[in-house]
């Protein structure tokens, strides 16, 4: 077959460069079905980079204990917020197995200072936070001990926070109003970086007791974190096994739908994103599929055109000997050569296009990754080559079935 096709390749070569302003047109639809998927791709490849990579530097012994059953789902975490106690927090804080345990609730809230006003999310948590995910304090403390023994109204900012509020300004001993409460500020976090879903840098932490009292009014959380001493499996059950008894949960077969809760390891959260963007990566792919789908049927149409045009000629080289077989290979040679050619210059127009996505990407995401999906390259070579055998087959059959004597009476 490969033979075959190199035969004829010549002779459509020159057919196409004799109608070169068509063939461009012809190959516009395949150009940008094949540079969408290679695009598509890229920015689906760059952008599971930069999630997995910034979920992963918290490292693979984090483990999240959510409220809500796992038949729940995420839902299940939101409507059932108060089955997380602050009481099973002090509870595994004093179990041998697990270390940095940091209780969590968020608040989106107004912070001002002075004439500065910024809408954030403020972060209530205990002294384990920067330990638990790797993160240290530029300037001044974090919240200790007696910060949440004593429910003190400290705050420490982010480093975006802190340059937005007071610029150039130390902020350190300065007072800020979250909502309506006013807040000292202790500290200042170095730079923490970001995922797609949160920006630390832009926070503003104070200790979890204090956010209950005078923000909440609760005495729930959204979420413990802690990291696991030992084994992790070993860890996950036996963490399962101290909240089912602190929640009075009679689970001797472990059966998931019982609890009340739900805890997430890194592997797991890992291989969730993961799976979201595999997904959302073919989705898009898939509806930019469709302009490879409309670039076959305008092959079609424009070889159904060529045949027409070129009737004289098809019945000329019948009455010189041609077979059936060679007319439709060499019709078919065409569509497949322009859907080819289309679908290089597709990639590399798709692969330009997401180097230049990427230029602007990292201007506001340093740690964006440009990442080439080379299988979707590869496979949209393939397939555009196989668009113009397929769309090209039935013009070329039309050619093939010719009368060579009707052809050359054909004005």
């Amino acid at each position: 077959m490969i033979k075959t096709f190199t035969k004829y390749l010549p002779i459509a070569w020159v057919s196409i460069k004799e109608n070169m302003a068509r063939t461009l047109l012809t190959m516009l639809g395949i150009i940008i079905g094949v540079g969408s998927v290679v695009l598509m791709t890229s920015l689906g490849k760059g952008a599971e980079s930069y999630i997995l990579g910034s979920v992963a530097q918290f490292g693979p012994d984090v483990i999240y204990i959510n409220p809500g059953s796992p038949d729940e789902g995420l839902t299940g975490s939101i409507t059932a917020l108060d089955r997380l106690k602050y009481s099973d927090y002090l509870a595994l804080r004093e179990v041998d197995f697990l270390k940095d345990v940091t209780p969590f609730l968020a608040y989106d809230a107004i912070v001002t200072w002075r004439n500065e006003t910024h809408k954030t999310q403020v972060i209530g948590v205990n002294k384990n936070y920067p330990s638990a995910f790797n993160f240290s304090v530029a300037s001044g403390r974090f919240v200790d001990d007696n910060d949440m023994s004593s429910r003190q109204r400290i705050a420490v900012l982010g480093v975006k926070m802190a340059d937005k509020l007071f610029d150039n300004r130390d902020p350190i001993g300065e007072t800020i109003k979250i909502a309506t409460t006013n807040f000292k500020i202790v500290g200042v976090m170095e730079e923490q970086g970001g995922n797609a879903f949160e920006d630390y840098d832009n926070m503003v932490f104070i200790p979890v007791t204090t956010m209950q009292t005078y923000l909440f009014g609760v005495d729930y959380l959204m979420t413990i974190a802690a990291r696991v001493v030992g084994d992790l499996e070993s860890g996950v059950e036996k963490t399962k096994n101290v909240i089912r008894h602190l929640h009075r949960i009679d689970n001797p077969e472990e059966d998931p739908a019982k609890d009340d809760f739900q805890i997430i390891t890194q592997v797991q959260a890992l291989d969730i994103f993961g799976t979201v963007s595999d997904v959302l990566t073919y989705f898009i792919t898939s509806i930019a599929s469709i302009s490879l789908i409309v670039g076959g049927i305008g092959i079609m149409n424009i070889m159904y055109v060529s045949v027409s045009q070129r009737t004289r000629e098809i019945g000329l080289r019948k009455a010189v000997g041609a077979t059936n077989r060679d007319v439709l290979m060499q019709f078919i040679s065409e569509a497949a050569l322009i859907s080819f050619v289309g679908g290089l210059i597709g990639i590399c127009s798709g692969i330009g296009l997401s180097f230049l996505f990427y230029l602007v990407i990292i201007q506001f995401e340093p740690s964006w990754v440009f990442a080439i999906n080379f299988e979707a390259v590869i496979l949209s070579s393939v397939i555009s080559a196989l668009i113009g055998i397929f769309f090209g087959y039935y013009p070329a059959k039309r050619a093939a079935a010719a009368n060579p004597i009707e052809a050359l009476r054909y004005e």
